[in-house]
């Protein structure tokens, strides 16, 4: 036989949310709830997937003809100016 066992803030949640189901005037908290927390869970996707799109084009630099840029002395990449760590291999270029 299988047990589930809630610990902690889980546990209080569900028991909140309960009581709340049981009170039925508040419904629209329920939905409340369950809206910001869809709403928080995709811009959290979204805020990732822009934030690793940012990380991954600043790995892969290509300077443009006639810009001026860094090459680190630990992985040998091509690296901005303005760049005070190499975003490739995370070392220091000071």
């Amino acid at each position: 036989m299988y047990r589930i066992e809630y610990t902690g803030c889980l546990t209080s949640i569900l028991i909140f949310l309960l009581i709340l189901f049981l009170v039925k005037e508040l419904w629209w908290v329920i939905v409340g709830i369950a809206l910001i927390l869809i709403i928080g869970y995709y811009a959290n996707m979204i805020y990732r997937l822009f934030a690793d799109k940012k990380a991954e084009s600043e790995k892969n630099y290509t300077p443009q003809m006639g810009e001026v840029y860094k090459i680190c002395p630990y992985c040998n990449s091509k690296v901005k100016v303005t760049a005070m760590t190499c975003p490739n291999c995370n070392h220091a270029l000071n």
